[in-house]
């Protein structure tokens, strides 16, 4: 049984307490989903179209409120206003782009061997999805969740990240003055153990944005259940660099890809992968535009604070135990290095000397922190690239195409660039992993409809 439980959510600008939360009990979550269950078939009726114009609304609900959305997410985070902008415009962008599916053909048809009769295809919802996402990109984690759930005609039940309450909160709120009923989106806020009670309760799909061994708990907790499972874990991303690579771009495009939001995402750019000829060249340049980054708590910097005091203390140990095997930890950047006030603020840093292979080397990182291998040969790096047990996205320097097609072609990686960073998903193209970074789902995308509706097959006899 889950037992309500408050918690207090500090912010890790200033390490101020932002207010107190409770979590929600396990009777209180059995009472949403039934509640939800009972609206879910009066929203399926309201149809794609309708729904369509709801979402809309939605977006102009999220746009109306932007400042305050923007300034909690920064409170909550630490991330500077642009980032969280940036964010807000791609839930926005979401939610219009799945109103649009409210006029777009949502079937087919099939002819049969049957005279006199005819088949179509058809979407139609699971029921009532469970929505349980990370603190990394709160809008854009909502958006890409909720507004394909409700647009499939399911009801929804959103557990956000306790890192990220009241960002939830905001986002929920827009959504019920757009239309959408209270009982078919709900929010229940806690921790692991409300996840938990959530994901074992009498939901029909559960789809789960996270790390990988939290992954894993859900697909344990599901699997005597058979409800759909959409999971988007982590990832231990390559760039592979080759000699013939713009040196400058590449290097400029893997320190966003590395430090952007302080290297909390899933598609980080965590490992470079270096040709022997390329590596003294992009070390240098690395070192020399690492220095215009900066990191603090100021909307100006570059790199902002970690979700917590504990994310930063992980860090810390992380690059303590690669000097303790004889790696080199190089401190990049401008910024404060001693700043008690904010037990969050890390200085991003650059590893040179582990194992390509070794546990170090290849550890999903989620922080502002990369590290540089050599390779010897175009089959050493793609050896190299797969060796993580992650599959998210990776990236492949080079000008010469033909190598450039037959990297990307051996990578064991869901998203791959070529010339381009390891992140910047974009709301109308699929998004997932291979291997330990998801189960095959996708997010965003027409692939998102696809994967919160199930497909039924209507026949109908037609008399001779």
């Amino acid at each position: 049984m889950v037992n309500p439980t408050n918690w207090v959510k500090v912010s890790p600008l200033d390490n101020t307490e932002m207010g107190t939360l409770r979590a929600a009990s396990s009777a209180e979550i059995v009472t949403m989903i039934e509640r939800a269950r009972q609206a879910q078939a009066s929203w399926n009726q309201v149809g794609f179209t309708a729904r369509g114009s709801i979402l809309r609304q939605a977006a102009r609900e999220l746009e109306s409120d932007s400042l305050e959305l923007i300034s909690v997410v920064r409170a909550e985070t630490g991330k500077p206003s642009r980032l969280a902008q940036g964010e807000l415009t791609a839930a926005i962008e979401m939610a219009e782009m799945m109103a649009s599916y409210g006029r777009f053909a949502s079937g087919s048809l099939f002819p049969s061997g049957v005279p006199g009769r005819q088949i179509r295809v058809e979407r139609a919802p699971h029921g009532v999805a469970a929505l349980v996402v990370s603190f990394n990109t709160p809008l854009p984690n909502y958006a890409w969740k909720v507004f394909p759930a409700l647009m499939a005609g399911n009801a929804a039940i959103l557990k956000p990240s306790p890192h990220t309450p009241y960002s939830a909160s905001r986002f929920v709120e827009a959504l019920h003055r757009a239309g959408v009923p209270t009982d078919v989106l709900q929010l229940a806020q806690g921790g692991a153990e409300t996840a938990q009670a959530l994901i074992s309760g009498e939901v029909d799909l559960v789809s789960f944005t996270g790390g990988y061994d939290a992954g894993r708990s859900v697909s344990e907790a599901t699997a005597g259940s058979l409800k759909k499972v959409i999971l988007e874990l982590g990832g231990s991303n390559p760039l592979i660099i080759f000699p013939d690579a713009d040196m400058a771009k590449a290097v400029a495009t893997t320190l966003e890809s590395a430090y952007s939001n302080a290297g909390q995402r899933c598609a980080a750019g965590s490992r470079v992968l270096l040709a022997e000829q390329a590596y003294e060249e992009f070390r240098t340049e690395f070192l020399h535009q690492a220095q215009t980054w900066t990191w603090g708590v100021n909307e100006e910097d570059s790199v902002s604070t970690l979700i917590d005091r504990q994310s930063a203390e992980k860090y810390e140990s992380y690059l303590q135990k690669c000097i303790e095997e004889g790696a080199q930890v190089h401190r990049v950047g401008r910024g404060e290095s001693d700043n008690e006030e904010v037990p969050a603020l890390v200085q991003p840093a650059l590893v040179e000397g582990l194992g390509a292979t070794t546990e170090l080397g290849l550890r999903e990182i989620f922080a502002p922190a990369t590290r540089l291998f050599r390779f010897s040969s175009e089959e050493e790096a793609i050896q190299v690239a797969n060796a993580s047990s992650y599959g998210l996205t990776a990236a492949v320097w080079t000008s010469d195409v033909n190598r450039a097609e037959r990297v990307v072609g051996a990578l064991q990686a869901g998203v791959v660039s070529i010339n381009g960073p390891t992140h910047g998903a974009e709301i109308n193209i699929p998004f997932g992993g291979m291997k330990n970074s998801g189960n095959g789902t996708r997010d965003a995308g027409v692939a998102a409809i696809d994967e919160y509706s199930q497909m039924r097959t209507i026949s109908t006899f037609f008399q001779a």
